[in-house]
């Protein structure tokens, strides 16, 4: 059981670092506080895992493997197209951000600052979450990697499958919480300038990603 459990762990984390527009696609929201990074990398995880669960249903009830390529595909395009506004925003933001400090002191007289991201980004945080849970289902139901590291699980025990693919959500979950994590920490203090140059980076990064996912998926699902 437990080379069950560490296998899907492994798996979900390979699933996640080995995608580049999972990744590229979370880069914009995590350039925020750490606390509401965190919360957008939960709000991820909890979208893909639910699309992961769904395609692992549609697997077992479709006996013919070619619909569920062109469902696949659909949502892949799907994710090309959020990928694109993604990029869009993000540059759109990266004119409009900005970071202010305040100095804080304690009675023993230390002092330190601590840097805050305006509000303008960061006020319509609920709608954003719902918005990163959707695209984490799109995500999940995206692409023929999912099958690939699920599928070999139906062929287990029910209990060690069930294990498999509860290790294999928690493990992709993790990684991406960690990866928003750390990159906000990474930028918590950097220079506004150099917070603008990467929020335009990462939405050019978005947008190219995007412009490749429309157009394979568009080409595998009319082959």
């Amino acid at each position: 059981m437990e080379y069950v459990i560490s296998t899907g762990l492994i798996a979900g984390v390979i699933h996640v670092v080995g995608g580049a527009d999972h990744l590229i696609a979370m880069t914009p929201s995590s350039i925020t506080s750490p606390k509401i990074a965190l919360k957008n990398g939960i709000s991820w995880g909890l979208g893909h895992s639910s699309g992961v669960i769904l395609l692992s249903i549609l697997a077992i009830f479709f006996k013919d493997l070619a619909h569920l390529n062109k469902f696949s595909y659909l949502a892949e395009f799907l994710v090309g197209i959020s990928l694109l506004i993604i990029g869009v925003i993000a540059i759109k933001n990266s004119f409009k951000f900005n970071i202010h400090s305040h100095l804080h002191e304690h009675n023993n007289g230390i002092s330190h600052k601590h840097f805050h991201y305006h509000k303008n980004i960061d006020k319509r945080h609920n709608k954003h979450s719902h918005a990163l849970t959707g695209l984490g289902v799109l995500h999940g139901l995206a692409g023929g990697s999912h099958l690939l590291a699920v599928i070999p699980a139906l062929a287990l025990p029910y209990q060690e499958a069930l294990s498999y693919l509860i290790a294999y959500l928690i493990g992709s979950s993790i990684i991406m919480i960690l990866f928003t994590y750390l990159i906000s920490l990474s930028t918590m203090k950097a220079s506004q300038n150099f917070i603008k140059k990467l929020f335009a980076f990462a939405g050019g990064l978005s947008l190219a990603m995007g412009i490749f996912w429309v157009q394979k998926s568009t080409f595998l699902f009319i082959t």
